[in-house]
């Protein structure tokens, strides 16, 4: 396993100060978030722009395994802020299902160009769930919404890994499995967010297990068992980490073993960045010797 963890640990940084300070700080391995993904397509044609981008990161020893598809149709800085909202990638409007499409294609060329192999994904449905359409017609539409992007990525080397959410449809191994079932596609995996999991009340070691080889991805964060607070392993959280680590030794994950933990990041940057050695020394204590 690969010790990563999501570039918007540093959201403030622009991204190639995001990169040097990652370096700086002895990793290798990054998740690409929406942040940094929304600021990098505003620099130009997206499979360009990721390769350029590619090659800058290799040049301090750094890569991209895996990326955050959208989680907002903009991005978080001063001038992206009037319009903003929650990307959605199964709208219940025809006009604006073929416009979120639109921008999947957008980053599905970032992360080609960026070289990312694993493509962690939102399976949408929001909209439709407060438009009050049955779970059956959301499941068929978040269906043709994931098969139209896997088919998009067809060839990229991407993986579509869809995460499990706290949400109808979306929180078990069974549920996303159908969806990557009745799309007939082969380049869709999963991704397990462990914090996630643990407020659906979703064993994350379990999950591990039932995902099997299908598990491509991993978000890695702690809780207390109520909100997504997006901690660090081995502290106040309810997680059983040993547990997770054996699951994950069991089924041979090799992919990135990907910290998720935004909620480390609300302190003064000087103590972020002791944090930052730390969760580094921490995550590789955790794959070297399976956090046992």
């Amino acid at each position: 396993m690969k010790a990563a963890i999501w570039t918007s640990y540093l959201i403030e940084y622009l991204p190639r100060e995001m990169v040097k300070t990652f370096a700086s700080h002895g990793w290798q391995y990054l998740e690409l978030s929406d942040e940094h993904g929304h600021d990098l397509l505003k620099e130009g044609e997206p499979l360009a722009t990721g390769e350029s981008f590619r090659r800058y990161a290799t040049d301090y020893g750094i890569s991209f395994p895996q990326g955050h598809f959208c989680l907002a149709t903009k991005g978080c800085r001063a001038d992206d802020l009037p319009g903003r909202e929650v990307m959605d990638i199964a709208p219940p409007e025809k006009k604006d299902f073929q416009a979120a499409l639109e921008t999947m294609k957008r980053w599905v060329d970032l992360f080609q160009g960026l070289g990312i192999k694993a493509g962690v994904l939102h399976a949408g449905g929001d909209k439709a769930m407060k438009a009050g359409w049955s779970p059956e017609k959301i499941f068929e539409h978040r269906v043709k919404a994931v098969r139209q992007v896997a088919e998009y990525s067809r060839g990229s080397g991407i993986i579509i890994c869809l995460e499990n959410m706290n949400v109808p449809g979306l929180r078990t191994v069974s549920e996303l499995l159908a969806i990557k079932q009745a799309t007939g596609m082969d380049n869709i995996g999963l991704c397990l967010d462990t914090g996630h999991a643990i407020i659906s009340r979703v064993n994350p070691a379990v999950f591990v297990k039932e995902a099997g080889t299908t598990l491509q991805a991993l978000h890695i964060a702690d809780n207390l068992g109520t909100n997504d607070d997006h901690m660090l392993p081995y502290g106040r959280g309810v997680i059983a980490w040993n547990e997770v680590m054996k699951s994950l030794r069991e089924i041979n994950y090799l992919g990135p073993f990907n910290l998720e933990v935004p909620g480390e990041n609300r302190c003064p940057l000087p103590a972020r960045l002791i944090k930052l050695d730390y969760a580094r020394n921490l995550v590789s204590w955790m794959t070297e010797f399976d956090g046992l």
